[in-house]
């Protein structure tokens, strides 16, 4: 029997794990096993409001990897279900040393991450209970540029993890949510960056 890490994070960088993550279904999976606790793949297929079917295969996959653990049984009327958590509550993508084959597995993560806040906002912008502007809106969307000086960036990045942890909340009482967020230098045409010590 497995428990989940007691660190808070769990570094993804070795090629299998970084595989994996290329799957909008594994991510949704990893992103929201932490929250849930310990559960069957039957609690979190209704967590995510997919069809269990649809998960054992992907639960198979991030298991084979060290994603998620086995931690036991959980007894469902008659017969007893595999339960399973997260290895840790937060996964980080570890690309140093860089290479061009986890660059290109940390783009191919990153493009399922942004299809899947397509997807929800899509989903959520039909809703007739959603409110969409607004001191009080659920659902935003939103691109802005600006000029940092490294300290800026250095501010912004604790800002990032602040709202992470806003976000990232056990399952209780309310609706689950999804955030989507890319934050990058933007590299202009005759415009060259000065590298940061």
């Amino acid at each position: 029997m497995a428990f989940m890490s007691k660190t808070e994070k769990h570094f993804v960088e070795n090629k299998p794990q970084l595989a994996a993550l290329a799957s909008g279904v594994r991510q949704e999976i990893v992103d929201v096993l932490p929250r849930l606790g310990t559960v069957s793949v039957a609690e979190l297929a209704a967590a995510l409001g997919r069809p269990p079917d649809a998960l054992y295969y992907h639960v198979r996959a991030l298991l084979r990897v060290g994603l998620i653990v086995r931690t036991g049984f959980a007894q469902k009327g008659r017969r007893q279900e595999s339960a399973y958590r997260a290895v840790a509550p937060q996964l980080e993508l570890r690309l140093d040393p860089r290479s061009p084959a986890r660059e290109k597995a940390a783009s191919a993560i990153v493009s399922s991450m942004m299809r899947m806040g397509i997807r929800d906002y899509g989903r959520s912008i039909r809703r007739a209970d959603v409110v969409a502007s607004g001191p009080d809106r659920d659902l935003w969307a939103l691109r802005t540029t600006g000029w940092l000086t490294p300290a800026n960036v250095a501010k912004v990045a604790r800002s990032i993890q602040r709202l992470l942890t806003s976000v990232s909340q056990p399952k209780g009482p309310g609706q689950l949510y999804g955030l989507t967020l890319v934050f990058a230098p933007l590299h202009q045409r005759g415009r060259e960056r000065k590298r940061r010590p």
